[in-house]
């Protein structure tokens, strides 16, 4: 039986309304018919405008990320009488849902994370069927070169300036989060949460450690492993690109000149990674069992990736034959110079790992396995 199912984004598809359109292609394929209504998300009167398309359309299904139906209702400021709870709910996580979830689910929620080991916290708050849905390729074709990216080493991410969030901040307190943050680099396998639980600001004394601090604190310790990284390869033809908050970090390093802006990551990236002789790749805090798209769309469009190990990297690639993953600062230097010197080595490994992820590591795959977890459960 056909079905149907709803989600909204931004106008400009900023945020998640690429992802969303990502499944909804392929439920399209499925046979569901697909509603996306589009407004200016920071614009007050855009809530009465989705409240009005969600209620006229009537879906079977509603796609969410990082957000549960309850905050959905919250947001869009929906009566609890007007509220569609017959609808089914399909909520996929794509950051660490600590962030995010603050209450039991509804009883027709399907939730899914991007990494599985925070399946266990997920299925704590009872939804109604709890999977994992990893990232995957989300292009088809090899990037072209372009002059313009070539270079022997770069790296496309982000960072996020706090520093007037930390002005606030009484000395003390600066203190202990720059000692959660440096505990949390040194135990990637725990979260803030527990960190600081194991770790008080004084003896017998807990901090609450509530989503917005964890939140703070996660982009603290992203902010300070990208940046210490690159700092130890400036010997290196390097070149950062990403959003503007790295001119306001870099501004007394001498990274600074390796920055080069901000890249479109739907027409240059791939052209980035495909110009760049080696693409580094510094993975999120929050992958603990998972990988980033990075790690998939890079080799499709030609690149060469190093990423950072991460325990669940052997599940999805062969390591050394199907992508190449470094583990230290002086393991990846090392890394860096032996893959520069012999570029056959670099062309057959994106070969190889092109075609394991054109074979294994599609949204098309993702979706039909997430269709199988919702599919059991409905049927069970």
């Amino acid at each position: 039986m056909s079905q149907s199912i709803w989600t909204y984004s931004d106008g400009e598809d900023r945020g998640f309304g690429l992802f969303k359109r990502l499944v909804f292609q392929q439920l399209q394929a499925h046979g569901w018919q697909t509603w996306m209504a589009s407004a200016p998300l920071l614009e007050p009167a855009s809530k009465p405008l989705l409240c009005q398309h969600l209620l006229e359309k009537k879906p079977d299904w509603i796609l969410l990320i990082n957000q549960s139906a309850s905050q959905l209702y919250e947001y869009l400021e929906i009566p609890d009488d007007l509220r569609p709870h017959d609808a089914k709910k399909w909520i996929w996580y794509l950051d660490d849902p600590h962030f995010y979830i603050d209450r039991l689910f509804e009883s027709n929620e399907y939730v899914f994370s991007f990494d599985d080991t925070y399946l266990d916290f997920i299925k704590q708050h009872n939804p109604h069927a709890c999977g994992c849905l990893p990232l995957a390729c989300d292009i088809n074709s090899t990037g072209t070169f372009d002059s313009r990216f070539s270079c022997d080493l770069s790296f496309v991410g982000g960072v996020i300036d706090q520093s007037k969030r930390r002005a606030q901040l009484p000395p003390q307190m600066q203190s202990y989060i720059d000692r959660l943050v440096e505990l949390q680099l040194e135990n990637r396998d725990k979260t803030f949460f527990q960190i600081a639980e194991e770790n008080p600001i004084e003896p017998g004394k807990q901090i609450n450690i509530n989503a917005l601090v964890a939140h703070y604190l996660y982009w603290e310790a992203n902010n300070l492993r990208r940046v210490k990284v690159l700092e130890e390869l400036q010997e290196f033809d390097l070149r950062i690109y990403g959003n503007q908050d790295w001119e306001i970090m870099l501004k007394d390093s001498p990274l600074i000149n390796c920055f080069y802006g901000p890249v479109d990551p739907i027409n240059e990236l791939p052209k980035v990674f495909a110009s760049s002789k080696i693409n580094l790749n510094i993975h999120s805090v929050q992958c603990r069992g998972s990988l980033n798209q990075r790690d998939f769309n890079a080799p499709v469009a030609g690149g060469f990736l190093l990423s950072d190990w991460v325990p669940a990297a052997g599940r999805f690639f062969d390591p050394g034959r199907e992508s190449i993953f470094w583990s230290s600062v002086d393991d990846l230097k090392n890394k860096i110079a032996y893959y520069l010197k012999y570029p056959k080595e670099r062309r057959r490994i994106i070969k190889q790992g092109r075609d394991r992820v054109l074979r294994d590591h599609t949204y098309p795959q993702r979706i039909e396995n997430a269709l199988q977890v919702i599919n059991q459960s409905i049927s069970a």
